[in-house]
């Protein structure tokens, strides 16, 4: 394993993502003061609405860029774009009519942006993975910093103009914009983008049609456990709430998740190469686990001992509540975070049904956090910790029998090699 060349290509990306959250947390003490928690409840809706949708935006195809041949690598990336543009469609309609059932506040804009917030959400992941296929991190770092910027800057804007929670949805969307479109740009300078050729893309289509057909349902199911928490919180715990829960989100868990997608895109990468080429990746895949554990260790003290006393400076009086949040649900996020960065594993191994086995277990577990709450007429604390405790079960489960997968990988090769 070449360790020097797996840490200058993290840290290419996360350099980025450092890089966006000084826009992030520079904006944090403005923007809580400009918008109320019921606006970032609002928004905070609205993202998980349309992130369950966006994380299978390219019907997973984004992923097969970094395995497909170099011929087709072009083809895949068109098919990325047309599936987007198709899922968008579909579900702007879907939660167009959700949202209208839920009697939640709308505009004449709401199915414009919902559109372009899922087909910017597939082409800004097909062009990273695209970019990264050709060992361009750099570049691919610097279009999350631009998303990041670009969405500060209109969201700061829109509130001196018109104060809404409109403009934290647009200035949302405008990042995606902003990121998709230097993605494209990149893409097309440095590797071409070329023509879509239907004969290529029916190609690729059939060759990873039966890994995707496995991998989709997992990714949604994963999509909607992730996402699940504020519709639920909204329905039952009020608006407010929910805004008190993003709020925690944009401020801990935002940020963790960028750090986790740099590093996991990098370790997925590797060990696909490495798996090509020794038929094993467990000491890329204890690399990342030691460096993600420490990392996350440090994420969790820091929750645990100063999420409450930073947070009543940094955000104002009336968001103590956000504090609260982030320390019931740190241990889960910790924990979480280490498997997240390695989770592709599964993928290498050419087992991704055991994604799906893995987002079932998530998604049953926040349905009984959310039925123990109903019977028990459970407050939100208590909530959070049923859904927090859950969590931790499920996913140590799944970590256990992945590290196991791996490491018997690495003993059976050793054992070819010494016979």
């Amino acid at each position: 394993m070449n360790r020097g060349q797996f840490s200058r290509q993290f840290l290419a990306l996360f350099s980025g993502t450092v890089l966006a959250q000084v826009f992030n947390l520079a904006s944090y003490p403005i923007l809580s003061r400009l918008y109320s928690p019921e606006d970032f409840g609002l928004f905070g809706t609205f993202i998980a609405a349309t992130a369950i949708p966006g994380a299978i935006a390219c019907g997973r195809f984004d992923l097969v860029i970094a395995t497909a041949p170099h011929a087709g690598r072009r083809a895949v990336l068109w098919l990325c774009f047309v599936i987007a543009f198709a899922m968008a469609a579909i579900s702007t309609a879907m939660i167009s009519a959700w949202w209208y059932y839920a009697a939640l506040p709308s505009t004449g804009l709401l199915p414009l942006t919902l559109f372009s917030a899922v087909l910017l959400t597939g082409i800004t992941n097909a062009t990273t993975m695209f970019l990264m296929r050709h060992d361009n991190f750099n570049l691919a770092s610097v279009g999350v910093v631009l998303r990041t910027a670009t969405t500060v800057i209109v969201q700061l804007g829109f509130a001196w103009v018109w104060l809404s929670p409109l403009g934290l949805i647009v200035g949302f969307c405008a990042g995606l914009a902003a990121q998709a479109a230097l993605g494209l740009w990149i893409s097309s300078r440095s590797q071409g983008l070329g023509k879509p050729r239907k004969g290529q893309m029916r190609a690729m289509l059939r060759r990873f049609r039966g890994q995707v057909n496995i991998d989709l349902p997992g990714a949604l199911l994963n999509a909607a456990s992730l996402n699940l928490m504020p519709i639920l919180l909204q329905h039952l715990f009020g608006i407010r709430t929910v805004g008190y829960y993003a709020m925690g989100q944009r401020i801990a868990m935002l940020p963790l998740q960028l750090f986790n997608n740099s590093f996991s895109q990098v370790f997925f990468q590797r060990a696909a190469r490495a798996f090509d080429e020794r038929g094993e990746f467990w000491h890329e895949y204890r690399f990342t686990l030691l460096v993600s554990g420490a990392i996350s260790l440090t994420m969790l003290v820091g929750l645990l001992f100063l999420a409450r006393p930073v947070l009543a400076i940094f955000l104002g009086p009336g968001w103590d509540f956000a504090a609260t949040i982030l320390i019931i649900l740190a241990p889960m996020l910790a924990i979480q975070s280490v498997v997240s960065t390695l989770h592709t594993s599964v993928l290498v191994l050419r087992r991704p049904a055991w994604h799906l086995y893995h987002y079932v277990g998530g998604a049953v577990m926040i349905g009984l956090a959310a039925l123990t709450a109903l019977i028990t007429d459970a407050d939100i604390v208590e909530f959070l910790t049923f859904y927090a405790v859950l969590q931790i079960i499920e996913t140590l489960l799944f970590f256990a029998v992945m590290t196991i997968a791996v490491r018997a990988q690495y003993l059976r090769r050793q054992l070819n090699n010494i016979s």
